[in-house]
């Protein structure tokens, strides 16, 4: 699969990043997501087939580069065009376009713009380790790196940034393992809180698009107070008589649902601490009577393994996982309105040397 570039990134990504037309935050309560299932919700093959009949439909539309030139500036740079620019590609069309937006790709107001997006989809900034991992992530687009570094780098991932140069310089974090940044004290600290969910939320509705369930069985049955639709078999996490947590419970709503897959992956994260430091041992609570410190049968079936996903090679830390999530994140998915904007004004750059948006 070929790895997007800067071009790709700068025009897609903080849409295909971002998921959600407007952000929402997560909840202040650090319990587990609510599990219910939207019964309302097309399957996901009249869905896929909605989304593919929505992007021909805005592909096929007439495109106005005037109009493409003011949205890449304010997205690129963060202000409108010059009256110059506007009356370049008012009479040379897509040609003066692309000109421009090779221009804004190498304005020094590119790079504080991509740090300002993952800032705000981040939730961090500030000093110090709450704004490393915006800056990785900016400095990946503004460099031409893959965004598949944001999981897998093992180096590099607390850069400093010089906003009158728009230049960021790599730095290295103090953990004792990276894996971009999934292993970012600042995130960790951010997204602190009970059995690590909210970290583990984090990654897959930043990075994966999507909230818990996070995973669909292509025959859903029938369990007690609902339908089980999740892959796994309900028997690989914890519950039942003597667990802290019943995930297994069907009175009602099944928790099962999401938590098939949360609780493969929450435990990866469940060693950082409060400040985001990476330690040998469990660092979080069961919101229980007592708040006792988990333990990994609080989440799994003694001997389960962790995983990115049902059917796939189980990891054994967030290396492992980073190269699961990456693969997941590379998948287009065009179902949301601004990035279907975009694309719908973004063309192939002439000479080839950069990728669709």
């Amino acid at each position: 699969m070929k790895k997007p570039s800067a071009w790709s990134l700068a025009l897609s990504l903080p849409f295909a990043l971002a998921c959600q037309s407007e952000p929402k935050e997560l909840p202040a309560s650090e319990s587990a997501p609510a599990p219910q299932v939207d019964a309302a919700a097309p399957p996901v093959s009249a869905q896929a087939a909605l989304e593919e009949k929505a992007k021909k439909e805005l592909d096929a539309r007439k495109l106005d580069y005037g109009e493409a030139l003011r949205s890449a500036a304010l997205k690129l740079v963060g202000d409108l065009p010059t009256l110059a620019e506007i009356k370049d590609v008012e009479a040379n069309g897509k040609a003066s376009y692309e000109k421009a937006i090779d221009g804004y790709l190498a304005d020094t107001r590119f790079a504080t713009q991509m740090l300002r997006f993952f800032r705000e989809t981040f939730r961090t900034g500030g000093d110090g380790k709450m704004d490393f991992a915006a800056r990785f992530a900016a400095m990946l687009v503004v460099e031409d790196r893959p965004y598949t570094d944001l999981f897998t780098a093992k180096s590099g991932t607390c850069p400093t940034f010089d906003a009158e140069a728009g230049k960021f310089t790599a730095g290295d974090c103090a953990q004792s393992a990276t894996a971009g940044v999934l292993t970012d004290a600042g995130l960790m600290t951010q997204y602190f809180g009970n059995m690590a969910f909210r970290r583990a939320r984090f990654v897959q509705e930043t990075f994966a698009c999507s909230k818990f369930p996070a995973e669909f069985s292509s025959a859903p049955i029938a369990l007690g107070g609902g339908a089980y639709t999740s892959p796994w078999k309900i028997e690989t996490i914890a519950g039942g008589p003597g667990s802290k947590i019943d995930f297994r419970d069907t009175a009602s709503v099944l928790c099962a649902n999401c938590h098939t897959t949360l609780n493969h992956q929450a435990p990866l994260f469940a060693t950082f601490d409060e400040q985001g430091a990476l330690t040998p041992s469990i660092q979080v609570k069961v919101p229980v009577s007592g708040n006792p410190t988990a333990t990994l049968t609080d989440w799994l079936a003694p001997g389960e393994k962790y995983y990115w996903r049902a059917g796939g090679a189980p990891v054994e830390d967030l290396t492992g996982l980073g190269q699961r999530d990456r693969q997941g994140s590379q998948r287009v998915v065009v179902r949301h309105q601004p990035l279907l904007e975009l694309r719908a004004i973004a063309r192939r750059h002439r000479g080839g040397a950069r990728d669709d948006p």
